[in-house]
Order: structure tokens, then C-alpha cells, then sequence
């Protein structure tokens, strides 16, 4: 595994934590390997487990503060990590110079999509001198490979639904409205929002339930890296969760943005997987090449 960058001074690591595991991880993963590293909680929501780290728990808008905890740990990189599920309260914005230096990029990023408002943020972290890496940098290991993960190969009826998923996902992105699709068939069956993956696939569940799907088990989750994004900042993920919840739906298998994708604990996700029968792929770095019929589904 590789190590977390290094810039020849020693100084920690910032994770800015958000909601999920995936900040959890990491936290115990930099731990495990000796790394400097402090965390910034989201309050709201980053996992409390966190708390047990050197942090320091601050609201998205709480810009002073958070450039103080950074100049005293003496940090210089930064990783953005997890999900964030309001926006910020322009009310509650500080009157300090920090806070009015930045409001208007802020405020003018919140109407224009979740990429706007996250390059906004990375922006001004940058024009403050610090570096913002992503969290596979941090561990290569999370990111999937491209081609199959599991056991279960890519029946070959699902591989239209793939195709399908892919343009439906692509699409979907470029409106910076979310990463990820179901297709039952060659039927787009449900877009994620702002609900979330999981929340999404529950959704499809209940349809399953009443008969709006039929009972025969198909249909696929892809998720994608939107197109121009930012992978530094809210890199599509998914772990046992998404595949519990995607074989509660009657869903054939998944398929993920290889090498575009953080896997959570990918044993657990892979074992997951293969126990309930689904196929799990990396589709190749450039979905959009894909064409029915050839190409790396099946790995």
C-alpha cells in the first residue's frame, strides 16, 4: 500500500469529515500506519467515532475557526471526505474577515450544483495555502480496478442494462444531479437525487415489492464519476451496504466507474457480493466507449 503524500515537513493531514464510513476508514487506516493526521468534524454529519482522533467539530460555515485549528496543527494538505447532506446556513455565516472574504463565492456556488459548491470550497482552501488530495491518494487501495472484483460473472442479458446505466448515468451527471442509476432491462428505473445511493435503491425495492418491476430477480445499480469532476472531493462510493441493499431490490449486480470509485472494506463489499450472487465490476476508465455486447463487463 502506498503512503499518504508527503511534502518534506512532517505536518498532519487534515480530513475534513463529512457523513459515512468512508472518513472512519481512513481515519483508522492513517492510524494504523503511523501517519500525522488531525480531523475536522462536520457537525451534523461526521461519525462521532471520529471524536476519538485530535479534531475539532465545526459547522460548514465556521470559517474562522477552522482556519485557526489549521494554522496551530500546522497543516498544510487537506482531504475532503464523506457526505454532506444540507447546504450551508448563509444565516449562521460568522461577521469575521475570514467568513465575508469568501461569502460571495459561496453564496454564488449554492445555486449551481454540488461540483460548483464543492470547487468553491477546494478554491478557497487552495487560495489559503493548503493542498487538497483525495482520499485515494491517501489509500490507492479503496480506488476499484477496472474489470470484475468478484466471483460472479456478467450474465450476458445484463450487459444492455449496463449500457443503458451508463448513458443514463452520464446524462445524469453532466446535470450535476447525482452519480448513479438503476436499469431494469433497457429501463431506467430510478436517478439518485439528493436522497443518496442507498435511499435510491430502496425506492427501487418498494416498486419491486408491488409488482411495478415484476418478481424475476435483474436489473443493475451503475454509478459513475460525473463527467469533469473533481475526484479530489465527493468520489463516488459504495461497500456492503450498497450491496445489501441492492439484493434487497432483486437486483442482478452493480457496476462501478473503475478506477473513478472508492470501495468501502472491499472484502466485505466483494464477499457480500458474491454470497448473494451478484456480479460486481469496474467498468473501464472511459464508460462512455462502452458498446453492448464486448468490452470489460465480464472482467
Amino acid at each position: 500500500m502506498a503512503g499518504a503524500p508527503e511534502d518534506g515537513s512532517g505536518a498532519p493531514i487534515a480530513i475534513v469529515a463529512g457523513g459515512g464510513q468512508v472518513p472512519v476508514h481512513l481515519a483508522r487506516s492513517m492510524a494504523d500506519r503511523g501517519l500525522s493526521f488531525v480531523v475536522v468534524m462536520l457537525k451534523g454529519d461526521a461519525d462521532p467515532a471520529l471524536a476519538a482522533y485530535d479534531h475539532i467539530a465545526v459547522n460548514p460555515v465556521e470559517l474562522a475557526r477552522f482556519k485557526r485549528f489549521m494554522l496551530d496543527r500546522g497543516v498544510r494538505t487537506v482531504t475532503l471526505v464523506g457526505s454532506v447532506r444540507g447546504r450551508p446556513d448563509i444565516g449562521r455565516f460568522r461577521p469575521d474577515w475570514t467568513t465575508l472574504r469568501f461569502i460571495g463565492r459561496i453564496v454564488g456556488a449554492l445555486g449551481r450544483g454540488d461540483d460548483a459548491l464543492l470547487r468553491a470550497v477546494v478554491g478557497m482552501m487552495e487560495d489559503g495555502g493548503l493542498k487538497v488530495v483525495g482520499a485515494h491518494e491517501l489509500e490507492p487501495d479503496l480506488v476499484a480496478p477496472a474489470g470484475l472484483l468478484g466471483s460472479v460473472a456478467v450474465p450476458k442479458g445484463q450487459r444492455a442494462s449496463i449500457d443503458t446505466g451508463v448513458a443514463a448515468a452520464t446524462t445524469l451527471g453532466a446535470l450535476d444531479a447525482g452519480q448513479a442509476v438503476v436499469v431494469v432491462g433497457r429501463r431506467v428505473v430510478a436517478l439518485e437525487g439528493a436522497e443518496g445511493t442507498d435511499a435510491m435503491i430502496e425506492r427501487v425495492a418498494q416498486l419491486r415489492a408491488i409488482g411495478r418491476l415484476g418478481r424475476k430477480k435483474g436489473g443493475v445499480l451503475v454509478k459513475l464519476r460525473k463527467p469533469g469532476q473533481d475526484i479530489r472531493v465527493d468520489m463516488p462510493t459504495i461497500g456492503p451496504q450498497t450491496v445489501r441493499h441492492a439484493a434487497a431490490a432483486g437486483l442482478a449486480g452493480i457496476a462501478v466507474h473503475g478506477e473513478n470509485t472508492l470501495v468501502m472494506d472491499r472484502a466485505a463489499t466483494v464477499e457480500a457480493a458474491d454470497r448473494a450472487g451478484l456480479f460486481l465490476v469496474g467498468l473501464t476508465p472511459d464508460p462512455v466507449a462502452l458498446t453492448s455486447g464486448e468490452g470489460p463487463h465480464d472482467g
